[in-house]
This record gives structure tokens, C-alpha cells and sequence, in this order.
């Protein structure tokens, strides 16, 4: 009987129609205004009934603007010219990397040291935690408050008692001195040379010299595109999908977080971070949108051989097959993410052909 079938079925057919006739109706408004919405639209406040739909919708859709400013400007290239004194610097941080620490025979500790000691912490005469094997730089200021009045002096094997505040609580500390070291630096003689593969000091200066002008021509164009990033924001303003914002944030976030190495034990919310993310998210949109109108204006197209020559400059820089096995499949899982860093890449290489750089 239809009174049994229109109780048991009426909500869901209903349903399904309202389903059906918001998505074609979706469609139609859509392409008849032209809109590109970056999340699907919400609906809100629909009524049907035999006669007619109505709804209203929110939407976020992608910015449209025309696109200007962008050639016959100018920025500066900020070069340093690399000096001798620069390349002493150098030669001085590669003997620091090249360090090591050697034992000391019958000295006493003293604040040129490296240390290695065993710590037992008490707490109201009970032992509370102990460490084993920890290095003591004493050269550098002690994270615990009277460590360094306590142990200067003494000599390998000798045992230190002290008490200071730790953790906002009074804590005794029993220090066991196991070993007495001193950091060698070595010297620029000819066997520091050859490690280096160069063949005199001549040599290796000139090598250095080389190594510092390329990181300073590295520099200097990340300083141009960051010039250049800078004057066509300012020259193009629109408003951003502030879903897209959120987005971009919630992925730089997640990037900080792996950069840090930081535990997974530590809670971190981006709420705490959202004044300094917010602003590199938006600029990051903010660029990704002109390069690609600008791209679309000046006609400028991203093929397979730029694809595949990425993907070569890639492979070059590696050692293993099973490294070139996982670049290759990253490459194809990101392609279309990475399709679109070529193309700013190549849409920033017009522009630096169209604007004058100042040396």
C-alpha cells in the first residue's frame, strides 16, 4: 500500500532528491558565474517542495584578478666580495670540525677541559635520578648552578659533593670525575692539507675562495627572488581563501616540526605558533597565485622534458640506486606539485629577463 511505502520511504527519497537537485543546481551556478571554489560549497538554509529549491551558499573560491607591475623594475644583487680574512675564518671553522679530544695524563680539571662523569642526585637524602657517561664542556657556562666551582681543581678519579637549587627544588649532587680531556685542534700543516685534497695551503685557499663565492652567488639569488617576490605582492593585492591560509599553515607547522626533531612526547599546538607561521603562509599563497597568472599572461608552459630534466638534475646529486628508486617515485607521487615549482621557477626566470638587475 502507498501510505506504508511513503512511511517507510519518504525521508529517504526526499533525501536522495535534495542531494540530487542542490548538486545539479551547484553545477549550473557555478559555471554560469564562473566561480572556482577551492573547498566544496556549504548549503545552508534550503527549502524544497513540488514547485521549487531554494538555498543559500558559502563559498570560497580562488582569487581573480588581472595581474600587473611585474616587469621593468629594478632590484640590487647583493654580492660580497670575499676577502682573505673571510677565508682565515673558513680555515679556522675546518680545523674546529676537525678536532678531537685526547686524554690528559696528571693534570687537574681546569675550564679548558672536556669531562666525562657520573652524576648520582638526591633529594632529602634520597636518591632521585643519576647519569652515566656525561660530557662536560667546561669551557661553556654549566646548566647546573655550582658544577663548575665543584670540579675545578680536582683530578681523574676524585669524587665531588655539592648542593644548589635544580628544578626549583634543593638537590645534592655526587660527582664521579671518569676521565680528563683536551680538545686538539689541528694544525695547517701538510698532512691537513692533503685530507682536504688540496695540493699546498696556495691550493686550498683557492678552494675555499671558491666554495665562499658560490654560497655567497647562492645568496645573493635567493635575495633577488625574495626582492622581486616582495614588489609584485605589493603591486598585486587580493584577498586569500582563508581555508587555503589554514591549509598552508597546518603544512609549514607540521615542516617546523619534523625539521626540530622534536619529540613526540612534546605537545605543540599551532595556536602557539600562528603569529609567525601566519604571515610566511600568506606570502607563500600570495606569490603562488601572481607566478600563476603571470605564467597563464605571458603564455609560459611546463612540459615532460622539464619534468624529466628535474628529475635528472636530482639523480645526479645522489649515490645509491635505492635513493634514485625513491626520488624517481616521489617524483611521480608529487608530480603535479612539482609540475608547478618548475613553472614558478621559470616564471621568476622571465621576470629577472625583464627587470634590471643592479650590480
Amino acid at each position: 500500500p502507498f501510505d506504508i511505502i511513503k512511511k517507510h520511504f519518504y525521508e529517504a527519497v526526499k533525501s536522495e532528491i535534495k542531494e540530487v537537485a542542490v548538486k545539479n543546481a551547484l553545477d549550473l551556478i557555478l559555471e554560469k558565474e564562473n566561480l572556482l571554489p577551492v573547498v566544496p560549497p556549504s548549503v545552508y538554509d534550503l527549502e524544497l517542495n513540488d514547485k521549487k529549491i531554494a538555498f543559500k551558499l558559502y563559498i570560497e573560491q580562488s582569487p581573480k584578478f588581472d595581474v600587473k607591475d611585474y616587469t621593468g623594475f629594478e632590484v640590487k644583487r647583493n654580492l660580497k666580495k670575499i676577502t682573505d680574512s673571510d677565508i682565515d675564518n673558513h680555515l679556522n671553522a675546518l680545523r674546529e670540525y676537525n678536532a678531537y679530544l685526547k686524554p690528559v695524563e696528571n693534570q687537574a680539571v681546569s675550564k679548558n677541559h672536556y669531562l666525562i662523569v657520573d652524576y648520582e642526585i638526591f633529594e632529602n637524602g634520597k636518591k632521585v635520578d643519576g647519569l652515566k657517561n656525561e660530557m662536560v664542556d667546561m669551557s661553556s657556562p654549566q646548566k647546573i648552578a655550582g658544577l663548575e666551582k665543584a670540579v675545578l681543581g680536582a683530578n681523574k678519579g676524585d669524587i665531588k659533593e655539592f648542593e644548589t637549587e635544580f628544578d626549583g627544588k634543593k638537590m645534592k649532587f655526587i660527582v664521579k670525575i671518569k676521565d680528563i680531556k683536551e680538545k686538539i685542534v689541528p694544525q695547517i700543516d701538510d698532512n691537513f692539507i692533503k685530507q682536504l685534497g688540496a695540493k699546498d695551503i696556495s691550493d686550498l685557499r683557492e678552494q675555499v675562495r671558491k666554495v665562499l663565492e658560490a654560497q655567497e652567488l647562492e645568496k645573493s639569488e635567493k635575495s633577488i627572488i625574495e626582492q622581486i617576490e616582495n614588489y609584485i605582492i605589493e603591486k598585486n593585492k587580493f584577498s586569500l581563501p582563508p581555508t587555503l591560509v589554514r591549509q598552508e599553515m597546518e603544512e609549514l607547522f607540521e615542516m617546523v616540526k619534523k625539521r626540530s626533531n622534536i619529540s613526540p612526547d612534546k605537545k605543540l599546538e599551532l595556536k602557539d605558533y600562528e603569529d609567525k607561521i601566519k604571515p610566511i603562509a600568506e606570502k607563500n599563497l600570495r606569490v603562488a597565485y601572481i607566478l600563476h597568472f603571470i605564467a597563464k599572461k605571458e603564455n609560459i608552459k611546463v612540459t615532460e622534458d622539464d619534468f624529466n630534466a628535474e628529475l635528472e638534475r636530482v639523480i645526479k646529486t645522489l649515490k645509491t640506486e635505492d635513493e634514485v628508486k625513491k626520488a624517481k617515485d616521489l617524483f611521480d607521487q608529487r608530480k603535479d606539485y612539482i609540475m608547478a615549482s618548475i613553472s614558478e621557477n621559470k616564471t621568476i626566470d622571465f621576470i629577472k629577463s625583464k627587470i634590471t638587475i643592479k650590480e
